[in-house]
């Protein structure tokens, strides 16, 4: 496929090699999306426009962000993607403002590629990637990949609830949480060889937590913490056993950052550098 083909069709035949990727009928994609199985055919056929809110449904149900949806998409013209789908900024930013869960969906990209350029900018840092094959049936997907010192470590990125933010005039601290599980149920394996159906991530799938704090004064603050420091769950339905392998689904997070939080993720990572050399 040529880049003389419209970014409809560039779209469209990114759209179908993903879905015949993970092995699912268009009419199966379509429910997945909550879109009738012709809008995905005419899409895959470059016949449709596509709004954003149903890119991100797509992108959502194929389990692919938005840049691996965009990536190398090109028109002759060299257009970006506003002018293309003949929008302003202004009509892009009512968009989203008048869609809380694409709001949501896009910040929750924006933090990930807002954490990469943060790490990439660490002294020491390479090799830095997010990975295209999400363990799902583990309980846990690793949002990015960093090398460190010949050694990779993983971190997982979450956003503050907004609901949850509050704000004290008096002292200026910022408080809030932040989800921290699945977005759905799965089945996790603990290491005694049992299961379980849930959507509580298990301890230890990755090794760093960056929790976004961008919600509380609309700066990319970063805060960063040890899966090891993270809560476990403390759901009554659970056995000791799982309680202690479960991480908690949401967790409390201050701005000035305290401890066990920190805003150097280097900090953590030569703490575990030296933790495994004992």
């Amino acid at each position: 496929m040529g880049n003389s083909n419209s970014i409809k069709e560039q779209f469209g035949y990114r759209v179908r090699r993903l879905r015949l990727a993970k092995g699912l009928s268009q009419e199966k994609l379509g429910e997945l999306c909550g879109l009738d199985r012709t809008y995905i055919s005419s899409i895959e056929r470059g016949h449709r426009n596509v709004s954003l809110e149903n890119i991100s449904a797509i992108a959502l149900s194929l389990d692919v962000n938005l840049t691996q949806l965009f990536r190398g998409l090109k028109t002759d013209e060299n257009k970006d993607i506003l002018e293309k789908w003949q929008l302003t900024e202004t009509e892009l930013t009512r968009i989203v403002l008048e869609n809380p869960s694409l709001r949501g969906f896009m910040l929750g990209y924006i933090a990930e590629f807002k954490v990469r350029d943060f790490l990439s900018r660490q002294l020491h840092m390479t090799g830095l990637h997010k990975p295209d094959d999400h363990n799902r049936r583990g309980g846990s997907k690793n949002d990015l990949i960093v090398k460190y010192k010949g050694r990779e470590f993983s971190f997982e990125v979450k956003s503050l609830q907004t609901n949850s933010i509050k704000h004290d005039l008096e002292t200026r601290v910022y408080e809030g949480r932040a989800q921290v599980d699945a977005s759905d149920s799965r089945q996790v394996t603990f290491p005694d060889g049992t299961q379980l159906q849930t959507t509580c991530l298990l301890a230890g799938r990755f090794d760093i937590l960056a929790l976004n704090l961008f919600q509380f004064r609309e700066q990319w603050d970063f805060a960063f913490i040890l899966n090891s420091d993270l809560p476990r769950s403390n759901y009554r339905k659970y056995t000791p056993y799982q309680k202690q392998h479960l991480l908690a689904t949401t967790v409390k997070v201050t701005f000035p950052i305290r401890s066990p939080y920190t805003s150097d993720p280097v900090e953590l990572l030569e703490k575990l550098i030296k933790e495994n050399s004992i």
